[in-house]
This record gives structure tokens, C-alpha cells and sequence, in this order.
């Protein structure tokens, strides 16, 4: 026969075990979660402005997932697994008829990159359209290999504004066999890195957040900086906004607050930002 513990016994077991529930309770109760994620072009930044706001509000946990894209985002707020949704452009009227909002927090310098330890410093337009039909290598004679988005992606949008030679380049790329394709911002970025004489797009905020080994070219002579993409000198300007649902929760209140704060607004110049 087992042992058949006592009225006694297990009422002093079911004490001790809430004792050290209730003990517990402060802590998990206080620690708010906000998760945030979407465009990755946002990403790093978001990481270094969440361990700012750690270091002033202990109690709320900034949790940026990995890259879920702008429509990924602007999905997963509604449902409510994202408190806050990072996206690449406005919302459409459909979408904002699901009782969201998005914000504009800032912007950075779309640009073409090559790796870091590349001696090409600027490209033309017409250049980038002889790139995209397939320029065989660059000028010391490395082979040059484009690393692709897909069509839909607001990268390639981007570029394809520029000129209808560019468009039309970049279109006939997009159905060439055996070129590299990328599915998120961050795999593009990788792939710059690591793949000789590689070429691609991406933001000036990811280079400088994340810290790639990354060259940002010149377009057309102009330096993509923040203040030439301010002054409308540099065509190329990724925008980044917040997208929030009808009532944000208290804790992502207060991260939005944050990033508006002056420590966010220099974590966002310092990462290649301008504050519109």
C-alpha cells in the first residue's frame, strides 16, 4: 500500500506551493513583453534603442523577432501577436479599416552596396541598368553578381523608380537563371558579405546598425548620406513607421515614447537615420 499523506500534510503542501507562487507573481506580473518586428531594414536599430529603453524601464522587455516583412507585420498586429509592427510604408485604406495606425518615425538612405573591402566607392544610373542586364565584371576585373529581391520587394520598387532603363533592367534580371535571390533583408545583407563581387540594395541603417561589412556607393557622384537624403539630393529614401493597433498596450506606450525621447532620436541619427 502506498503512502496516503495526512489532511494536514497536503493542506501544508498546497500553503507552500502558493507561498512560493504568490513570491513569484511580482515578478512576472511586472515584466511587460512588447513584441516588435517586421521590415528587417529596421531591425537593428530597434535591438540598440531596446537596450537603451531596458536600461531606463527595467520592467517592460523589448522582444524584436526576426524579419517578418512589412505585410508580415501589418498582419500579425491586428491578431495581436505583435504589439508593435515595423513597416516600410503607409497603410492602405483596406488596412487601416482594421483599426490601425502607422506612424512615421524615421528614415534612411536606400542604397546600392558592395562589400567592404571593394574599390568601387560610386555608380551612375546608366551604370546600374548595364549592371542589371548583365555587365559581365567590374572595372579590376572581378565578375559581378547581383544579389536579387523579389519582385514585390520595396528595395527593388525603389531602384526601379530611378530610371525606365533601370526598370527595364532590372525586370529581365529578375527572369535570368542562375542569379542569387534573397528572401529577407538580413539574407541579403549575408549574402553581400560573403559572395565575391557581390552587388545588392539595401538600407544605410542596417549597415550602420547591424555593423556589415558593407559599402554604401555614391549614386550619380551624390553620397547617400542622411542629410543629402534630407535635402532630396540623394533620390533614394527608405521611410519607417510604426504600426499600432487601435489601443497600443501601456508598456509599448512607453517605447514609443522612448524612441522619440532625445536618447532615441541620437540611437537613430548614430544608425543612419533623419527624423521627419
Amino acid at each position: 500500500m502506498g503512502f496516503e499523506p495526512s489532511r494536514t500534510t497536503c493542506l501544508h503542501t498546497v500553503l507552500t506551493v502558493t507561498t512560493v507562487a504568490a513570491l513569484c507573481l511580482p515578478a512576472v506580473a511586472g515584466a511587460a513583453e512588447i513584441r516588435i518586428g517586421g521590415t528587417g531594414n529596421a531591425l537593428g536599430t530597434m535591438r540598440l534603442i531596446g537596450e537603451a529603453f531596458a536600461k531606463q524601464d527595467p520592467e517592460s522587455k523589448l522582444v524584436v523577432l526576426d524579419s517578418i516583412g512589412t505585410s508580415g507585420a501589418i498582419k500579425a498586429v491586428p491578431k495581436g501577436a505583435l504589439e508593435i509592427g515595423l513597416s516600410s510604408r503607409p497603410l492602405t485604406d483596406e488596412e487601416a479599416r482594421n483599426g490601425l495606425t502607422a506612424v512615421e518615425y524615421a528614415r534612411s538612405p536606400t542604397v546600392f552596396a558592395v562589400q567592404e573591402k571593394s574599390k568601387v566607392a560610386s555608380i551612375t544610373v546608366e551604370q546600374v541598368a548595364e549592371l542589371y542586364n548583365g555587365l559581365a565584371r567590374w572595372s579590376d576585373g572581378t565578375p559581378i553578381r547581383p544579389v536579387m529581391r523579389q519582385p514585390g520587394d520595396d528595395n527593388t520598387r525603389q531602384i526601379k523608380s530611378l530610371s525606365a532603363m533601370v526598370e527595364k533592367a532590372v525586370a529581365a534580371a529578375e527572369q535570368r537563371e542562375g542569379l542569387t535571390f534573397a528572401t529577407t533583408d538580413q539574407e541579403a545583407a549575408d549574402k553581400m558579405e560573403h559572395i565575391p563581387g557581390s552587388f545588392g540594395v539595401t538600407t544605410l541603417a542596417l549597415i550602420r546598425s547591424e555593423k556589415r561589412n558593407l559599402k554604401p556607393l555614391a549614386l550619380g557622384g551624390v553620397e547617400p548620406t542622411p542629410e543629402n537624403a534630407h535635402s532630396g539630393r540623394y533620390p533614394l529614401v527608405k521611410r519607417f513607421y510604426f504600426v499600432l493597433p487601435k489601443e497600443p498596450a501601456p508598456a509599448a506606450q512607453d517605447f514609443l515614447k522612448f524612441v522619440k525621447s532625445p536618447q532615441g532620436r541620437k540611437i537613430l541619427e548614430q544608425t543612419g537615420h533623419t527624423i521627419p
